[in-house]
């Protein structure tokens, strides 16, 4: 468009110059813009129900980088335009939320997670071959058996030792890990923990597995006091950790509380309340900012919206643009090829650190650990998982 008003400005002033003075005339209408060009990305996240806050900081972080990308000209000479469906934090939803984005509004890529229903959209998503971002997603066999979905997140394996690492930085020598041995992400988390920290010596530690379904953590708790170890390790999503800690809290149990990255959430901060201090967590992002863009990133949102982004945030951030970076290096929204420049990315410089996307060919990099104060999640340190 830009070169066009150009090229009309010129030919306006060589026709001025060579017609002496012309009579008055009513001045031409300027040429109408072409038409932009829409890319669609579909999105479905939790913007009601229990997932809302993480759902809602996502969908910012996606929104600020596609204004970005637009500002910038776009890619592939198209606006990227975001088609977003609530999830409603209901499992059901998620897979109905895949399936009308692909079928119905035509989308070239989806971006999604942080719902109830993510493992089974996931699977829809591949059935589909429209390539999925999974945002927050951690398990070891993602690409493994959906080849076709793409994660950005560290592998649960190395939050596990990143935590052993830490707890080894608090003096601790008797850990006891509480943990759901019918849960791979759970059994996953506490043996990598467990292989960590017994490798210093004099260390000792104490397995508190509960059954699956389990709602009353009363015997546990009672078992963890009686041990009394330096340091407990909860291998459990945000919402249970947060049911669990309060009630450990309110047992007199004063130990710190060792979690996953899916702690790392606005959801857990509000859960948790008072209870949550005393708890450290890998982050998936470091909100006080590492990087130059990282830096820019936090003001800018912080200006936006007037608070500081969370983790979702910057995950969503993240995956538009390493979305719009697979559509330029593909030169083009074609599934196949789409998913192809996806599987090719390496050490792509994210705000959440150097992505890439094939679990198998990701180097560790640092991870930040979090704690929580004042109703606030803070940075502590970095530790390297490797």
């Amino acid at each position: 468009m830009r070169r066009l008003f150009l090229l009309g400005a010129c030919a306006a002033i060589l026709f001025t110059a060579g017609c002496g003075k012309p009579a008055p005339q009513e001045p031409a209408p300027p040429p109408a813009p072409a038409p932009v060009k829409i890319l669609s990305i579909g999105v479905f996240l939790p913007l009601k129900g229990a997932g809302q806050a993480s759902g809602e900081a996502a969908l910012n972080g996606l929104a600020m980088a596609a204004e970005e990308v637009n500002a910038s000209g776009g890619v592939i000479g198209q606006a990227i335009r975001l088609v977003v469906r609530d999830t409603r934090s209901e499992p059901e939803r998620s897979v109905k939320a895949v399936r009308d984005l692909v079928e119905e509004d035509k989308v070239a890529a989806l971006v999604g997670g942080f719902s109830a229903g993510s493992v089974e959209a996931a699977v829809a998503a591949d059935e589909s071959g429209v390539p999925l971002i999974a945002l927050g997603s951690t398990m070891p066999g993602v690409r493994l058996n959906e080849p076709g979905v793409f994660r950005i997140c560290q592998r649960d394996f190395l939050s596990g030792r990143v935590m052993a690492k830490f707890a080894a930085t608090l003096g601790s020598k008797r850990a006891l890990v509480l943990y759901e041995p019918s849960s791979e992400y759970s059994k996953t988390l506490a043996l990598a923990f467990g292989k960590q920290f017994k490798r210093k010596q004099g260390t000792r530690i104490l397995g508190e597995p509960f059954a699956e379904g389990t709602t009353d953590f009363t015997k546990h708790i009672e078992n963890i006091r009686k041990a009394n170890p330096d340091v407990v390790y909860l291998p459990v999503s945000g919402d249970m950790a947060a049911a669990i800690i309060t009630k450990a809290r309110e047992a007199g149990i004063a130990v710190p509380f060792l979690g996953t990255a899916m702690w790392d959430s606005p959801e857990f901060v509000a859960s948790t309340g008072a209870a949550g201090e005393n708890c450290y967590f890998p982050g998936k992002f470091n909100p006080e900012g590492g990087s130059g863009s990282a830096k820019v990133f936090l003001a800018g949102y912080s200006q936006k919206h007037s608070e500081s982004p969370s983790a979702p945030a910057a995950l969503g951030y993240d995956a538009l643009a390493i979305l719009a970076n697979a559509i330029r290096t593909a030169g083009t929204t074609d599934a196949l090829k789409l998913r192809e420049a996806l599987d090719s990315t390496r050490n792509f410089p994210g705000l959440t650190g150097p992505i890439t996307t094939d679990p198998e060919l990701s180097r560790p990099h640092p991870t930040p650990v979090l704690k929580i104060e004042a109703g606030r999640i803070m940075f502590l340190e970095l530790i390297d998982p490797a």
